[in-house]
């Protein structure tokens, strides 16, 4: 019974391993290298657990005691050929994943002519993503082309941290004062989640990130018109003394594109509300959850370095969450993308 329970079990895990590997074979072509690579893993475990297992029953079916019989069966102490066997073939099936691991990690590595350059820093506990090419800069949220190669630069403003997104890439590490590269490309157009894939303190777990791929026309327009962004100027009085609020408690760590707002020590605010999530991905962008993120960010994000508000009113939270709605730009919703 218990044989048939760790056969059952091992089966399990098999099964849990083949699910993965469907579960990420997407259009990305880094991803497809990755999936090549654990099905000939898979492969290789089959065949080494049907050749163990085989060789298990058949030892257990062959020399099984049976009645009347109290005999022990033919002994013997060596056997080259066996012995030879066992050692060849793990060392053939090791060589041959060791080629093809190699061969996979040349094709995901390798530069890319005309990749689409992106300078990533990580930060404790959020992601800040500058265009170098377009001139202008996102955070959280990272905008790409459809179909373009996008080479991503990594570093760290702090901590070690890991640049991942599953359903187009690996994971690569971004390492204070090093700069290190991750190459992946969208082959459509989605919300793709993004996570940090390294512990770097408490909130570890919530720094999370998106990578928004648009078709080239839609980024191409994405991308002027932002370049050309200025904040608005509120419309109503409860607005007007958001900004205010804004002005003298959020500038000098935030940035708002034609503003004075012009801190780098916490992520760009130019479109917040075209953004998806807050938080570094960890709610939706509602206005409920704007309100309870500015009063108290550490409610939603332990260990977020934004400080408190306590002394705000709920007015001036109404105030404040009036003006960041405001900043947006004209016709980008990109809440109905499919999500990976």
């Amino acid at each position: 019974m218990n044989g048939g329970r760790i056969l059952v079990a091992i089966g399990a895990l098999f099964a849990v391993a083949l699910a993965h590997n469907v579960a990420i074979v997407t259009d990305a072509p880094q991803n497809r290298e990755v999936a090549n690579l654990l099905g000939w893993v898979l492969v290789f475990s089959v065949v080494i657990f049907a050749g163990v297992a085989g060789a298990l029953l058949y030892t257990i079916v062959r020399y099984r005691r049976r009645p009347g019989d109290d005999a022990l069966p033919p002994q013997f102490r060596e056997n080259a050929r066996v012995e030879i066997s066992l050692t060849l073939i793990p060392l053939v099936i090791v060589l041959v994943l060791f080629v093809l691991t190699a061969q996979a990690l040349v094709k995901i590595n390798r530069p890319i002519a005309g990749a689409h350059g992106v300078e990533v820093t990580a930060r404790q506990f959020w992601w800040d993503f500058r265009l170098p090419e377009e001139g202008v800069r996102l955070s959280n949220e990272l905008v790409i082309p459809v179909g373009r190669p996008v080479e991503a630069k990594l570093t760290s403003a702090d901590v070690i941290h890991s640049f991942w997104v599953p359903s187009l890439a690996g994971k690569t590490d971004a390492i204070p004062g090093q700069t290190t590269y991750n190459r992946f490309m969208a082959t459509k157009p989605g919300n793709y989640y993004g996570y940090c894939a390294e512990l770097c303190g408490p909130s570890h777990a919530n720094m999370r990130f998106r990578v928004i791929a648009l078709e080239p026309d839609q980024y191409a327009r994405f991308v002027e018109a932002l370049k050309a962004y200025r904040a608005p100027e509120p419309k109503t009085e409860r607005a007007r003394r958001g900004q205010q609020l804004f002005m003298t408690r959020c500038a000098a760590c935030h940035t708002v594109k034609g503003t004075p707002a012009a801190g780098v020590l916490g992520p760009d605010l130019s479109i917040l509300g075209n953004r998806l999530t807050l938080a570094s991905g960890v709610v939706e962008n509602t206005r409920e959850n704007l309100i309870a993120w500015i009063k108290d960010p550490t409610q939603i994000k332990p260990a977020a370095q934004m400080p408190a508000f306590p002394d705000l009113t709920d007015a001036d939270l109404e105030a404040l969450a009036d003006y960041l709605e405001s900043l947006r730009l004209e016709g980008f919703d990109f809440s109905a993308l499919p999500r990976f």
